[in-house]
């Protein structure tokens, strides 16, 4: 009985934080549910044929799973009032455990090493989400905290004219809040050179991409950015390798060989011949279609009036294919 008492104390000490996140925010933003009964641990523990991660086992004895943020994110429980139910989350990745899941669609994993991952929907490649449950859930907390205001409701300043998207400054705040709270979270340090990308602080942005990728390196979108925003202030030699990485991580050969496009791209500029044939052979030999595929995107963006993805697809197909013959509509400039 003493021993259920200290471990009982010690899963209400181990989320201090996000308790007094539950007591400081308006009403409504954060739901939990009571305490899951230890049966129902251990039926889900069955179910599912593993343990659970001790971390997310002690969330659970404290809060039967929970609803942030309007169901921007909702961590799942394992008793029947839970707002998702964890046996229900498809467990197809080996040695993870899906918890929770967004608005958005992404997905949450516990992986082996109690990190926690973040993927996107219809996606193979993951993000380097959280260094472990609890900084994750209380840095998740710190970051959509931001967007609402005294009246639990969204606050208007937070999102761009269209109301879809988070405006940079509040992007930047958002990702710099969550780092103070768990430093080794990639993704997160990747949503901060993002931000700062659309600011027009490229340097600083650069800076950014080179701390997500030195934490998980397995992620090809964080070399991706780095490459262009290395291409953007010409330095071409920086953007090669970035790009090489981003296809060596990718796992769709559609998708490496756009990669791969982009890294002739980066060749080509910075005049690097033997590199420009090598990568060129390498990416047309991983997607035969891709000069097709970059034809389509050239064409799309030109009806959808979008300039600048119009730009950067006739630039990798002349990147990839010089000379390449294109239709009519692709050689006038649109208005």
């Amino acid at each position: 009985m003493a021993g259920r008492r200290r471990a009982a104390a010690g899963d209400a000490a181990f989320f201090d934080r996000f308790r007094a996140a539950i007591a400081r925010l308006p009403a409504g933003l954060i739901r939990t549910r009571p305490p899951a009964a230890p049966d129902d641990v251990a039926g889900a523990q069955a179910a599912l044929g593993r343990p659970l991660p001790a971390d997310y086992a002690s969330f659970l004895r404290s809060f039967d799973g929970a609803d942030l943020f309007h169901e921007s994110v909702l961590i799942a429980g394992v008793g029947a009032g839970a707002p998702r139910a964890l046996t229900a989350l498809a467990q197809d990745r080996p040695g993870e455990l899906v918890f929770a899941e967004a608005l958005s669609g992404d997905r949450f994993a516990i992986d082996d090493a109690g990190r926690v991952l973040r993927y996107d929907p219809g996606a193979d490649e993951r993000a380097l989400a959280g260094s472990g449950f609890e900084p994750w859930l209380d840095a998740t907390v710190a970051r959509e905290q931001i967007l609402f205001g005294p009246d639990g409701e969204y606050a208007t300043e937070v999102f761009d004219p269209s109301g879809t998207e988070i405006v940079p400054t509040i992007a930047l705040r958002q990702a710099e809040r969550a780092l103070k709270i768990d430093p080794g979270a990639a993704d997160t340090e990747h949503a901060r050179g993002l931000a700062l990308a659309r600011l027009g602080r490229r340097e600083a942005a650069l800076a950014a991409f080179r701390a997500a990728t030195d934490l998980d390196g397995e992620n090809p979108w964080p070399w991706f950015d780095l490459g262009r925003t290395a291409l953007a202030l010409e330095q071409p030699a920086v953007a090669l390798p970035a790009f090489r990485r981003a296809a060596g991580a990718a796992r769709e050969p559609a998708t490496t060989a756009r990669l791969l496009a982009w890294a002739v791209r980066a060749a080509v500029a910075a005049g690097d011949g033997a590199s420009v044939a090598a990568v060129r052979a390498e990416a047309l030999a991983c997607d035969p279609r891709l000069v097709d595929g970059l034809r389509r995107a050239a064409g799309n963006a030109t009806d959808d009036a979008d300039d600048e993805a119009r730009a950067e697809a006739l630039a990798l197909l002349e990147a990839v294919a010089p000379g390449t013959q294109l239709p009519r509509r692709l050689t006038v400039i649109p208005h």
